[in-house]
């Protein structure tokens, strides 16, 4: 069923994974490296989907939970400044230390530890490519879900050196927020994990460095979706949001991308966001 339309939901375009029959039998993968002339990239196609309908949910956010769409808005008032965030050192001593209070407080959590962090700051010219490489990460505007379930209890054990085993869940979640607010441009776009099926939607594909690998799940389109974004976030307003569970009932991730608002401010500053992997245990 469709919400209610307000005057601040936005149509969008979004990109997806094409769908693709060869990819039941050949894993998709993506390369973050140029590996020379006889080796491709990668071995999938995105496809840009431009009627997708953003529902915003400012006024309502308690009605959204973890356990049910699979993402909350919760208040997080850290003492770094704007500027701090570009300092790794702050941002582990401080910013991460009052992210695991609050997750470990409102889940009920055991034990909480934070994998990494990004700092995305939009160039005024993006997504158009300068033809240089960006100083700051920009906008992921291609749907995704950040880990598998065995890519999150892999990054556990081995980047985190917990021993997984003493726990009778672990949950992975993404917790995202604006370094100044209230933000319009490239705001980001959450889908109601209640309206993803996995089989049908998520293809589990692996991402390679030169160093190392991971995987994800790039997503499929499909009618049933819903999507979903918080109007005006403020810089002390995270969104946090799952991206797999070992609790089979919520495994379902959520997935998102950061999108063009077609009723943003021209005159806004461009989005600069933080957003943070955690492993939580119970």
């Amino acid at each position: 069923m469709q919400p209610e339309a307000t005057h601040n939901d936005v149509v969008t375009e979004l990109v997806f994974l094409k769908r693709d029959e060869k990819h039941k039998t050949e894993k998709p993968y993506k390369l973050q490296y140029d590996p020379g002339k006889e080796i491709s990239r990668w071995n999938c196609k995105n496809e840009a989907t431009s009627d997708i309908r953003v529902h915003d949910i400012r006024g309502h956010e308690k009605d959204f939970t973890l356990e049910k769409q699979g993402f909350a808005v919760l208040k997080l008032n850290t003492k770094l400044a704007p500027e701090d965030f570009d300092d790794d050192m702050k941002v582990k001593k401080v910013y991460y230390q009052g992210l695991c209070c609050l997750l470990k407080d409102t889940l009920g959590a055991r034990r909480v530890e934070i994998l990494e962090h990004g700092i995305r700051k939009r160039h005024p010219e993006f997504p158009i490519s300068t033809g240089d490489e960006y100083e700051f990460l920009q906008p992921t505007s291609v749907v995704h879900i950040d880990f598998t379930l065995d890519a999150a209890l892999d990054s556990s054990k081995y980047a985190l050196k917990v021993n997984n085993e003493g726990y009778k869940r672990i949950q992975c979640v993404n917790v995202w927020k604006p370094l100044h607010g209230p933000v319009s441009d490239w705001p980001l776009a959450l889908c109601d994990a209640q309206t993803v099926d996995m089989d049908r939607d998520c293809v589990a594909t692996d991402v390679v460095t030169r160093t190392g690998f991971t995987e994800n799940y790039q997503i499929s389109p499909h009618e049933e979706h819903m999507w979903y974004y918080l109007s005006g976030q403020l810089a002390d307003e995270v969104v946090v949001f799952r991206q797999t569970d070992t609790d089979k009932t919520y495994q379902t991730g959520v997935p998102h991308a950061g999108f063009k608002n077609t009723i943003a401010i021209s005159s806004e500053r461009c989005r600069e966001s933080v957003e943070a992997r955690a492993l939580i245990y119970y």
